[in-house]
């Protein structure tokens, strides 16, 4: 009888950082070899023989890159975003994507409810009183959140937690998205309003779409022009879906009261932004995903995701995503 052949144990390369339980879960398994880059882009020698990526935002997915890894099956990005990778490519190739596009669904909606705290009551103008030395409370005047008006651009994964956080708060929700059907809203107990309904009509607008063709400049000057001078705009998703200077210019001419940011057309935001040095604006520097919690849910995810594809092939949370509004894009 002659002897069983063993299979040589599948190459995994971790580019990014994941979390140290997440790592020591893959390493349990003896069909999989885990190694750690030096850096975020792969060497030549280390895409030559890896049969799996598994990466975050900053390691960059293009044709290059995939033409020299001949022998890689597999890239899971724990991210919920996928900006980074050229699916095109990887299909191209025959290389199975995946994501894990749950794992920041609360920090990035608890991310958007902070901010929409703090324009309610002004926080960056109490820093800005409270560090000069002068004792000026009554310069500071927020409002409540009950009762006030809260459009949501966008009801997917993260717009729906945010309805539902916003709930607690007693605010009065509106939604637009073409791609939920009414069942939806209603279950949700929202209603729904056109895009330009939304900007006429709310007191905030929060912004919670993927980047694609179709929303990339989205918001701008004529939708500010037909807003309340009291609105607020939170984005929280992508920043290019809102027209940078369109929006500087209505916050300098006082068109809109303010805006909560954490995204920006060009990342990191320079130093010499307009929005820097303004108190009706609320800055944080894309940090809507990082939250330990999150980190470990991608992390475990991402490693999941990895053992269940070389164990049977099992698949889950694919890209190109099996949504209609990426099939538009197309």
């Amino acid at each position: 009888m002659g002897e069983q052949r063993v299979k040589s144990p599948k190459k995994i390369l971790i580019t990014d950082r994941l979390s140290e339980s997440a790592e020591l879960y893959l390493n349990q398994f003896p069909f999989l070899h885990v190694k750690k880059s030096g850096s975020l882009l792969p060497t030549h020698e280390e895409l030559l023989e890896i049969h799996a990526l598994l990466i975050r935002s900053r390691t960059k997915i293009d044709s290059v890159l995939l033409e020299k890894a001949r022998n890689l099956q597999v890239i899971v990005t724990c991210t919920s975003g996928f900006d980074h990778i050229d699916l095109s490519a990887a299909q191209k190739w025959g290389v199975t994507v995946m994501h894990t596009p749950e794992a920041n669904v609360q920090s990035a909606a608890e991310l958007t409810i902070m901010h929409l705290l703090l324009a309610a009551r002004k926080w960056k103008k109490s820093q800005v009183i409270l560090e000069s030395g002068v004792w000026k409370r009554e310069h500071v005047i927020g409002v409540e959140l009950r009762g006030k008006k809260l459009g949501l651009v966008g009801l997917g994964r993260i717009g729906k937690k945010v309805a539902d956080l916003a709930k607690s708060f007693g605010l009065s929700l509106s939604a637009c998205d073409p791609y939920v059907d009414d069942m939806h809203f209603d279950q949700l107990g929202i209603k729904r309003r056109s895009l330009e309904e939304i900007f006429c009509s709310s007191d905030f607008v929060s912004l919670h779409v993927p980047r694609t063709k179709k929303t990339k400049n989205m918001i701008h000057r004529s939708l500010f022009e037909m807003a309340p001078p009291h609105l607020i705009l939170i984005n929280a998703s992508r920043g290019e879906t809102v027209n940078e200077k369109d929006l500087i210019d209505a916050l300098q001419k006082g068109i809109i009261a303010g805006a909560c940011l954490d995204v920006f057309a060009s990342e990191p935001l320079p130093t010499d932004s307009p929005l820097l040095a303004m108190d009706s604006v609320h800055l944080t520097p894309h940090i809507g995903a990082n939250t330990e919690d999150a980190f470990e849910k991608s992390s475990h995810q991402g490693a999941l995701q990895l053992v269940e594809f070389f164990q049977d092939g099992s698949t889950s949370s694919l890209l190109p995503p099996r949504a209609s509004w990426y099939f538009d894009e197309i």
